[in-house]
């Protein structure tokens, strides 16, 4: 052999056939290494670390869900609740215990779980597990048909309907993505680039091997995208009672995959007792919840959120920073499927504190039922063709507050509505209440400014009597009008050509003389009427603890007024001596009128809110009583507030009184003022009655007025007789069967 000979005579030991045995168990051993590191491998995964993974199959999640609190009651002086948080409890059902036929991979997860590792490899096993799972199933529906004593079959239905929804999600889900996978996919494959000229071989080759090496290899068409409803809970039942969800909760192991969702929902059980009052919580907009963030870069003290109740309107709004309860937290576990194992409370909710207002919702309910009775009798009062005497009113308001306090003991406003509707009304329902012309969302004691007619005499009484330039003992010859026949008269000579004849301050406040004011006002001149009308409270806001609260107009006579402002005219002095001209006030600043004179002084600030009871969770269980500041009027005389009640009681007490025919009752003495409010246009009067009773040892102040109603003491009068009954049948004034002898 030649190479065997040069290698010999080289001296080199190789030899190309030495030792072949050895060199093919050399090759063999290196075939066989890497087979058995697999096979070591699998072993040490199916002996050493097969609890690790079957730990990995039971993982868990843990996640902090929040517990919704309850807000505060509104509950009124005499113990009735008008607004509070109600539970409502949802039961729902994991998507995968109601799918149909369940899901395999699912179900084999399932009975995997109730199988210890040794005998998840056992076919026979994991088969028995799946029928378990499968009679547990329907052992679910047959309990929760049971227990919440309903037909399995309308549960079933119920669930049917949530798996279409979700069936449709999926389907579209997955036709999303697959269009956009589609669209995305390369337009040449590597086949179609091999088949090219045989003078491009080289380069198509080079083509192919670098494709092959850097582009993921193709896989077949993917699995279907699980969507997150698939590993969610769903409503089953809304508003389950109570004692239901209690208990289900309590026995978890016999409803799997059950969960009983609690939520709170406001309610208003009075329904339609003073909703413009009240107010409303609903959903918290982007824009205040913006401004809070903003205004609260640290964290929000009230923790508002996404889709939190925030107070609105009324109370609910102005007294939310007490109402608003914080919610609690607690730590969830779910298993891979999303099925919730464990639960535990962290931290408990707090509910809100309650709200004690000093409406006594006795007289509230009597006072809107006669507002709403006067204004339908008004509206169906014909003549002698039977045809309408006036066109309907537009609504109506009455105030009652007490003098030394000003604790609002009842506001009723007309037309309104059921607080309930506002909560979730249907389009149509929304649509009713807006196109409504009479506006029964519009609070019309705090935001309906109106001129007071003749209830304003008692104002310009007391600039009378402060200003030292008129005796008002003094009699002053009444022919009716003022100076001429066609302006600034009187209602009598307007109805029947007469005047007052000689008259003084009190007679002209109990006979309503237009013409005694018109002259007692050129004479101490708008500077002075002006000035304690200021100091009385118009033309702003009382401080009345709603919000959205209006202050009228008072205008300004004084020479240095603003540029822009209106001249002011002679005329003007005289017409807002008599409540008209540019004057406009609220219900709400007339009653706190009469209460200043009921009170010998003290501006008192009207209010709602009386106290504040802490919740059950609160560390303290003092009650908070709500203190409004008020002040007396300064630099005003008693006997000046003296003089003016004696005109008013005279109003209901004395036969040429105004109001003696519609207002006097034999049980208890009233004091007070008509008015009949001109609005030009062709529109009817706006028909006033403002006073204060008892006359002698005054408790409450009033103020009615009725839109567009006509004469004061026609219209007006009688409505606020029966308010003063109606006060007396709840108790709270008592018949003092004493006679007032007129002035």
């Amino acid at each position: 052999n030649h190479l065997n000979s040069e290698s010999e005579a080289n001296g080199n030991p190789f030899q190309v056939d030495r030792m072949p045995g050895l060199r093919v168990c050399l090759l063999g051993l290196l075939l066989l290494a890497p087979l058995l590191a697999v096979s070591g491998r699998l072993m040490f995964i199916q002996m050493m670390n097969a609890e690790h993974f079957y730990a990995q199959f039971g993982k868990t999640t843990e996640s902090f869900e929040t517990i919704p609190s309850r807000d505060g009651r509104i509950v009124s002086i005499d113990g009735r609740v008008l607004a509070m948080d109600v539970e409502r409890f949802d039961l729902q059902v994991h998507y995968r215990w109601l799918e149909e036929p369940p899901n395999k991979r699912w179900l084999k997860q399932q009975a995997l779980t109730l199988l210890k590792p040794v005998e998840r490899r056992q076919k026979e096993k994991v088969e028995a597990a799946r029928e378990k799972v499968l009679a547990r199933r329907q052992q679910l529906w047959e309990e929760l048909a049971l227990v919440m004593r309903v037909p399995q079959q309308d549960l079933l239905i119920s669930g049917n309907e949530i798996q279409k929804r979700v069936e449709n999600i999926i389907d579209s889900v997955n036709e999303r993505a697959e269009k956009k996978r589609a669209e995305t996919a390369p337009s040449e494959s590597v086949e179609e680039t091999a088949e090219t000229e045989p003078a491009d071989y080289p380069q198509a080759f080079w083509k192919l091997l670098k494709e092959t090496l850097t582009r993921p290899p193709r896989r077949p068409r993917r699995e279907r995208i699980v969507v997150r409803e698939e590993l969610d809970y769903h409503t089953i039942k809304s508003g389950i009672p109570r004692e239901i969800a209690l208990a289900i909760s309590a026995h978890p192991e016999h409803f799997p995959g059950v969960n009983i969702q609690v939520a709170t929902l406001r309610e208003y059980p009075q329904k339609t007792i003073a909703p413009h009052e009240l107010g409303i919580r609903h959903r918290i907009d982007e824009k205040t919840l913006a401004a809070r963030q903003e205004r609260f870069p640290d964290g929000d003290p009230l923790d508002y959120q996404e889709g939190d109740r925030i107070g609105k309107m009324g109370i609910e709004r102005s007294y939310d920073r007490f109402l608003r309860g914080l919610r609690g937290l607690k730590r969830v576990v779910k298993n891979r499927q999303g099925e919730i194992i464990r639960s535990e409370v962290v931290r408990e909710p707090k509910s809100g504190d309650d709200v004690v207002l000093t409406l006594n919702t006795r007289l509230q309910g009597e006072v809107q039922n006669l507002l709403d009775q006067s204004l339908d009798e008004l509206a169906q009062q014909k003549d002698e063709n039977d045809a309408p005497t006036m066109e309907p009113s537009t609504g109506g308001c009455i105030v009652v507050l007490d003098v030394r306090s000003g604790a609002i003991v009842a506001t009723a406003s007309a037309p309104r509505y059921d607080l309930n509707l506002l909560l979730n009304p249907s389009p149509e329902e929304w649509q009713a209440v807006l196109d409504d012309p009479r506006r029964p969302l519009f609070p019309r004691a705090t935001q309906m400014m109106l001129p007071p007619g003749s209830t304003f005499k008692a104002l310009t009484s007391i600039a009378i009597l402060e200003s030292g330039k008129i005796d008002p003992d003094e009699m002053y010859p009444c022919r009716g009008y003022l100076d001429r026949p066609d302006r600034h008269r009187d209602y009598i000579y307007r109805h029947y050509g007469v005047g007052h004849n000689d008259i003084n301050l009190t007679q002209a406040l109990c006979q309503s003389c237009n013409v005694y004011f018109f002259q007692a006002a050129r004479t101490m001149g708008p500077e002075t009427l002006c000035h304690w009308a200021d100091q009385l409270g118009f033309g702003k806001p009382t401080g009345i603890d709603i919000p959205g609260e209006r202050g009228g107009h008072l205008p300004d006579p004084s020479p240095d007024r603003k540029k822009g402002k209106s001249p002011w005219y002679p005329g003007d002095t005289l017409g807002i001596a008599i409540g008209q001209s540019r004057l406009t006030v609220t219900p709400l600043q007339i009653a706190r009128l009469m209460a200043v004179v009921a009170n010998n002084g003290e501006l008192v600030v009207p209010h709602l809110a009386y106290s504040i009871v802490p919740s059950a969770e609160s560390t303290t269980t003092t009650r908070q009583i709500i203190s409004h500041p008020q002040r007396y009027v300064s630099g005003i005389h008693p006997d000046t507030l003296e003089r003016v009640r004696e005109g008013l009681i005279d109003v209901v007490a004395n036969p040429h009184g105004t109001g003696y025919k519609t207002v006097r009752m034999k049980e208890i003495s009233i004091a007070g003022k008509t008015g009949t409010a001109e609005t030009g246009g062709g529109k009817n009067d706006h028909a006033w009655f403002a006073g204060f009773v008892p006359a002698t040892r005054p408790k409450y102040a009033f103020a009615v007025v009725i839109e567009h109603g006509g004469s004061g003491s026609r219209v007006a009068g009688p409505v606020a007789q029966k308010l003063v009954r109606a006060m007396l049948d709840t108790g709270l004034l008592q018949p003092t069967a004493a006679k007032l002898q007129a002035n």
